[in-house]
């Protein structure tokens, strides 16, 4: 890092110091992608009528910013970042990994998520991932590190958003690839099978597993399921989430280790 470049880190640091201390955030999620690039500046104007001073930008804007697989249109993007910025109105910037484009569902359908009785999810809503799937993963973490690419250093950008509501709608994922991840979990967790069993207390019922290739995710059984499976499963799984949200930030700090990094969640909720 030359002398200019720790001066510039400094003044950007100090700007967001700044514009952060003493202020009370007042604003919400602004998605422009939904609507015709004609109004935006009318938008602008009322948040600043409104006394809007921060707006989340780019929560489901994946499809927007990479509509084909390798293939990025981050222009409008920067415009929006322009027209808030020039109006004094800070950007939380969010990553869009919470909703693939229908592209990654189509060529890459192992990323779709499985329910407990083996229906495969689909793509035409939102969160249809499988947050276990390698694919997605890599899709998820090429899209933040483009973001940061193009915009990362644009002085609007006040705070990052990582992802959106972590495991709102698809909080378990029962999958062979899931099956593939849960069983290496439980060999760093357990160690041996005898650990395993013996926790599990599978004894009973002759759940017995002489393998970690027999242990399957809590999926649809002829009546109740060993209460160590789910717990376990259910521990499993929101390491899953917060190991993904944890590979996102590391992006996002790497770039702009000035800038606070921040997620959204519903109030106690239960899956994570």
């Amino acid at each position: 890092m030359t002398a200019n470049d720790a001066a510039g880190h400094d003044r950007k640091h100090e700007r967001a110091t700044r514009l952060l201390a003493g202020r009370i955030r007042y604003g919400g999620d602004y998605n422009p992608e939904q609507w015709p690039r004609e109004v935006w500046r009318e938008d602008v104007r009322l948040m600043v009528e409104a006394g809007v001073n921060l707006a989340t930008v780019g929560v489901f804007s994946w499809a927007q910013l990479e509509p084909e697989e390798g293939r990025y249109d981050f222009d409008w993007l920067k415009e929006v970042l322009d027209l808030l910025g020039d109006a004094s109105i800070g950007v939380d910037l969010s990553t869009p990994t919470a909703s693939p484009p229908p592209w990654l569902a189509t060529r890459y359908p192992e990323t779709l998520p499985v329910d407990a009785q083996g229906n495969r999810y689909h793509h035409g809503s939102r969160q249809h991932f499988c947050v276990h799937s390698p694919v997605y993963l890599r899709a998820a973490l090429r899209i933040v590190e483009k973001l940061v690419d193009e915009v990362g250093g644009h002085e609007a950008i006040e705070l990052w958003h990582i992802h959106n509501e972590y495991a709102c709608h698809v909080p378990y994922c029962y999958c062979d690839e899931t099956a593939r991840a849960f069983r290496s979990w439980l060999e760093k967790r357990y160690g041996s099978l005898d650990a395993l069993n013996d926790a599990w207390g599978t004894a009973f019922w002759s759940q017995r597993y002489a393998s970690f290739a027999e242990v399957v995710p809590p999926r649809m059984t002829p009546t109740f399921l060993n209460p160590g499976l789910e717990l376990d499963f259910h521990r499993f799984s929101s390491d899953a989430f917060l190991d993904e949200m944890c590979a996102e930030r590391a992006i996002l700090r790497a770039a702009r280790p000035d800038l606070a990094v921040t997620t959204n969640f519903m109030g106690a909720f239960k899956p994570l």
